[in-house]
């Protein structure tokens, strides 16, 4: 019933509820939606703000919204120029906007090996020494411009025969992880059988801590440092084996156990950009054919008793348009080619080609498409994550 008073109707007074007096937990599950920048602004709001976004169940929080597909907030790519070093976040959608560009904070190297995982990108000058300077490892959130010196690892860093690097998330434990495998040069006495094992180390972000195990009997010739990829708690490198057979190896984090993946009898396309790129849940690996008449994917899959095996899953006929090496894959899965000034991505289930960018080339100085220039760009997913924003 409407009440009047002076025939002027008599309203009532509602108390209006601000977003300075939602409940911790809502104020959370609100601020998890926008974009880090974003959130980082909020930061300078008010104390409660500032305390909340900074805790470890915040940072969390965000990094599993994140980490859940859905369309409710943009996806990423990650731009290496492996000319100028410069690294870049464009928007995956049509025409690739750029984001922003990621500033390497000083103290880190600038020319290192790098692998990127959840947000954080790993940086190490362990495979790449650069001259009298100290061969270490980082953790580095470029969004939130903080980053973390490991402790040293355990394992021997000189006078090995390879070594290899990995970084990547595991979510049964919530943690960032970083594998480190060398095989050392042993001095073996007079007629003493060579064990042909290997030294791995493993660091946890959670414990800030390292743990070291041996392993024999692997027969391993060279570990390439620039095919790694981080899959379902497990690192994977192409490698060569001692009867110079191109493998897989594989370090399970959850069994801690390196093993040896055959792949499959073709002629890798290209000593560039990597050969190896986690598509979708599986890990791809991208061949020409014994004919050089066709550009393969395989993709990694295994059965019920955890047994591996390879199934084809593109070919393409090579072409004066289409440059056939894969700079990168898409959010989607989707991988991303070069064709004449332009980028695609190729669809995998109608098998073509579609527009993804045009006129790519203004963003480098170096003409691609032109004969003898190698790939310019590594692409890869990109994830936003507040780690490390806690720290210091």
């Amino acid at each position: 019933m409407t009440l009047f008073h002076n025939d002027a109707p008599i309203l009532k007074k509602h108390n209006q509820t601000r977003i300075h007096d939602l409940p911790e937990e809502l104020l959370a599950e609100i601020l998890k939606l926008l974009p880090v920048k974003h959130i980082l602004h909020c930061l300078c709001v008010q104390k409660s703000w500032y305390y909340l976004i900074r805790s470890p169940m915040f940072i969390t929080l965000q990094l599993d919204y994140q980490k859940t597909p859905n369309n409710h907030h943009p996806k990423y790519l990650y731009f290496e120029n492996a000319y100028t070093d410069v690294l870049s976040l464009r928007f995956d959608d049509v025409q690739c906007q750029e984001y922003c560009t990621l500033k390497t904070l000083p103290g880190l190297p600038q020319h290192s090996w790098r692998a990127l995982s959840y947000g954080l990108i790993c940086v190490s000058t362990i495979l790449w020494p650069p001259r009298n300077a100290t061969q270490k490892i980082y953790l580095w959130n470029p969004l939130v411009q903080k980053y973390k010196t490991l402790p040293d690892s355990p394992l021997p860093i000189t006078k090995t025969k390879w070594k290899a690097l990995a970084f990547g998330f595991v979510p049964e434990i919530n943690d960032y992880v970083v594998v480190h495998v060398v095989s050392p040069c042993l001095h073996l006495s007079h007629g003493e059988s060579d064990p042909h094992s290997v030294i791995i180390g493993v660091y946890n972000l959670n414990t800030d801590s390292w743990k070291m195990l041996t392993q024999d009997d692997v027969f391993v010739r060279m570990i390439s440092d620039s095919d790694t990829v981080f899959f379902n708690a497990a690192a994977f490198w192409v490698g060569i084996s001692l009867d110079k057979r191109r493998i897989l190896m594989c370090f399970d984090t959850k069994t801690d156990i390196l093993r040896e993946i055959s792949l499959p009898n073709y002629v890798p396309y290209t000593p560039g950009n990597p050969i190896i790129h986690l598509f979708d849940q599986y890990i791809a690996y991208f061949v020409w054919d014994s004919g050089y008449d066709y550009f393969d994917m395989w993709v990694l899959r295994y059965n019920s008793i955890n047994d591996f095996f390879w199934e084809k899953k593109m070919s393409i006929s090579p072409n004066k348009d289409i440059r056939v090496e894969v700079l990168g894959v898409r959010n989607n899965g989707e991988p991303i080619l070069a064709r004449s000034y332009d980028l695609i991505s190729y669809n995998l289930d109608n098998h073509e080609a579609k527009n993804f960018v045009d006129s790519w080339d203004s963003w480098t100085p170096y003409k691609y498409y032109e004969e003898g220039f190698a790939p310019p760009f590594f692409i890869s997913p990109f994830v936003e994550s507040l780690v490390l924003l806690d720290i210091g």
